[in-house]
């Protein structure tokens, strides 16, 4: 079932990962990169523009969530 994804909950330690499908006012729009309130997507034309969570539509079955990494980060080599 689509919702806007601001209502899509996800935990404390899990993040939501960019490159998927959205709707926006009925258009379909590619997310490239998710903020706290706003995500970035490219319009059909190529242009980069700004989008609230919740004027965004997704199915919530089709996005990736990870989980953020605990602990320090690993050794460089």
């Amino acid at each position: 079932m689509s919702k806007p994804l601001s209502e899509v909950p996800l935990a404390e330690d899990e993040t939501l990962m960019e490159g998927f499908e959205a709707t926006l006012s009925g258009v379909p729009v590619k997310v490239t990169a998710v903020l706290e309130r706003t995500c970035v997507y490219v319009t059909a034309d190529g242009e980069r523009r700004l989008a609230s969570k919740r004027d965004l539509i997704v199915d919530p079955a089709r996005l990736t969530i990870r989980r953020k990494r605990s602990g320090p980060p690993p050794p460089s080599s």
